[in-house]
């Protein structure tokens, strides 16, 4: 049997498309099609592959058609941004052919009712041109796709597609969250086929995925994630981590990888173990890749504390959070309370603190919400030096308790298509504002924010902050050099901010400089310090045990990034010893000199991090090349918007 994967088009006007930077950085899409990746490897052996990722290529009408009619099935993967994409393959090159198309991923599982029972146009050609709609996890559909493609699916029909979804869910009141902690329904993942990289080539793509948990604890009324993923969170086996992370570097993956949980923080206890994994995986192959991920804010609580040092030992290098709004108010009204709970600037810093760069999530239009609250975000994306701020309208996805409330008040407003935070009509009536003065209020804030040379003031206050780790992979491949050439040619020379532009470039290059001559003369002062045989009269003094502590710590870090070959827990005992040696004022003789060695050590490394060019300029060109994607987009649609021409 032969089967067609496809994955459908993101619009260019997409936040995380970075359609208009993807030539400068050597890649032809972000990201890879991970779920297509992993069905395909669950699927029964007499199915053969291939992948059509139309992010990556382009064929023509005629090509598709071929490709499409000469497959037994076609198996589709969308999220709803992609909804324009699949409707024009379905009225376009599959029109017409006997080939059945089965359709997973979160788009078929939020907007299954939609597609059965359609009500416009788009959703006529979903319900006409798909014949198997899967909900949730295709692994645990794998048998009855593969009966259903050799029996009564076996060839396309106009009528009303299967969907395959548990009775529970389908019997349930839209918008219910009565299952969410079902594990009959929401099972244990267990060990599985590595998803099939061999159907991509990786120099297509910007970064890498992997996932090692499924799932969230909290109820966000607004969030569709949890309907199909689970109320709870339900991690993979720390085997199953450590066989994707061997099969991505055996690939030949080297830089970004995405870790695509739905919540990276929310089982502690699973995520510690996690994080454990990829440390020592790190430290074994010498820290080939740089991580990041998306996390709830109680990140930033003492409760997860642990966690922050963790992920940077891992080289975790950005963090994505759903911080939504500054005001309670509108956070509580979302369900959001988890944010309320902890000081959200106060968390950002920290995480600032640590070397890990924080993006950030923002919703505009919550019943709290007025023309003020637009300015009130931007103005916090820019205090709290988020240069990434990915801002929406509050947007009603189907079986959420907010559709469910807005269908209830005889607020909702449907869209034909949805999903897409850049080109989104209102989709309801809002509570303290009238339909314009949102739309106006959310153009507002992306001109604040993407403005030429907003970003770039936002990215040189988030080097002021950033203290780069020395976890962090420092080889400047060919690609990144080639993409910061472009970057000064089409940003520096011919850009409309080049002021701007400039002194983020500067302002990182200056602080590399700086690093490293401070790293360079502290090393120099360790190595002497290293050979001394014991404390100095001063060693119970509190300056002397607060210097100590610190270089512990650093010794620890160097210890770690170093010395492969010592346990974590090893290095973690000693550690801990130490401290309480130092602040008993008992630290042994020859621990001192162990304690400057590899504190000396951390700032040789450190030094290495900023040589030229360093950490930071690196960071400034990286911010700089995704800031022309978002000025592209972003401050395209705020300018069309604001002189009342319709958005493009």
């Amino acid at each position: 049997m032969r089967g067609l994967l496809l994955y459908p088009r993101f619009p260019d006007s997409s936040f995380w498309s970075f359609r208009h930077v993807m030539r400068m950085v050597g890649a032809k899409s972000a990201f890879p099609p991970l779920g297509l990746l992993t069905f395909a490897a669950a699927m029964p052996a007499h199915w053969s592959f291939e992948l059509l990722d139309l992010n990556v290529v382009h064929p023509s009408d005629e090509e598709l058609r071929e490709r499409i009619a000469a497959a037994d099935a076609v198996f589709a993967s969308a999220m709803s941004v992609q909804k324009r994409s699949l409707v024009s393959l379905l009225d376009g090159p599959a029109r017409g052919l006997d080939t059945p198309w089965v359709l997973g991923g979160p788009y078929p599982s939020s907007f299954r009712d939609h597609i059965l029972h359609p009500q416009t146009q788009s959703d006529e050609v979903l319900h006409r041109g798909l014949d198997v709609l899967v909900w949730g996890e295709s692994e645990r559909w794998i048998g009855t796709i593969d009966a259903l493609l050799q029996g009564e699916r076996a060839r396309h029909s106009d009528d009303a597609p299967t969907l395959l979804i548990p009775e529970a869910i389908a019997a349930q009141e839209p918008g219910s969250r009565k299952a969410l902690n079902d594990r009959s329904i929401f099972k244990e993942l267990e060990t599985g086929a590595l998803p099939r990289w061999d159907l991509i080539r990786p120099g297509d793509y910007r970064a890498m995925m992997i996932q090692t948990t499924v799932g969230c604890r909290f109820r966000c009324d607004f969030c569709d994630i949890i309907q199909f993923n689970g109320g709870f969170t339900r991690p993979k086996t720390l085997d199953s981590v450590r066989a994707e992370l061997g099969a991505l570097y055996d690939l030949g993956c080297r830089g970004g990888i995405f870790t695509v949980d739905d919540n990276f923080v929310g089982n502690p206890a699973a995520i510690e173990a996690i994080l454990r994994v990829m440390i020592d995986f790190q430290r074994a192959h010498d820290y080939p890749f740089s991580f990041y991920t998306q996390a709830s804010l109680d990140l930033g609580s003492p409760k997860l504390a642990h966690l922050l040092p963790l992920m940077r030992q891992a080289g975790f290098s950005e963090v994505f959070l759903g911080i939504e709004n500054p005001d309670p108010a509108a956070l509580n009204g979302m369900n959001k309370k988890q944010n309320t709970k902890v000081d959200i600037a106060a968390t950002v810093r920290a995480i600032q603190h640590a070397g890990i760069e924080v993006m950030a999530g923002f919703i505009f239009g919550s019943d709290e919400d007025t023309l003020d609250t637009a300015d009130a975000i931007a103005a916090f994306a820019t205090e709290t030096a988020i240069p990434t701020a990915m801002t929406g309208m509050l947007t009603p996805i189907p079986h959420t308790p907010l559709r469910e409330r807005l269908r209830m008040e005889g607020r909702l407003h449907e869209a034909e298509f949805s999903g897409n935070n850049t080109d989104d009509a209102v989709q309801f009536t809002p509570k303290r504002m009238t339909v314009d003065d949102m739309q106006r209020g959310y153009y507002q804030i992306l001109d604040r924010l993407f403005s030429p040379g907003a970003m770039f003031q936002r990215s040189r206050r988030l080097l002021d902050r950033l203290e780069p780790h020395i976890f962090h992979g420092h080889n400047v491949r060919a690609g990144e050099r080639r993409a910061a050439l472009r970057s000064l040619w089409s940003q520096g020379v011919r850009g409309d901010a080049r002021a701007e532009y400039f002194r983020l470039l500067v302002n990182g290059w200056h602080r590399d400089a700086t690093e490293a001559r401070s790293a360079r003369k502290a090393a120099r002062e360790l190595e002497r310090l290293a050979g001394a045989a014991a404390l100095d009269d001063e060693s119970t003094a509190e300056a002397t045990r607060t210097r100590l502590l610190a270089h512990v710590d650093r010794a620890r870090d160097a210890m770690i990034r170093a010395d492969p070959a010592r346990g974590l827990d090893e290095i973690d005992a000693w550690a801990d010893g130490v401290r309480v040696h130092i602040a008993e004022g008992t630290l042994p003789a020859e621990q001192l000199p162990v304690i400057y060695r590899w504190s000396a050590e951390f700032f040789l490394r450190h030094e290495r991090l900023h040589r030229f060019p360093g950490a930071y300029l690196v960071k400034a060109f990286n911010l700089a090349i995704k800031g022309l994607h978002y000025k592209t987009v972003m401050h395209g649609l705020a300018r069309d918007g604001l002189s009342g021409r319709a958005p493009r």
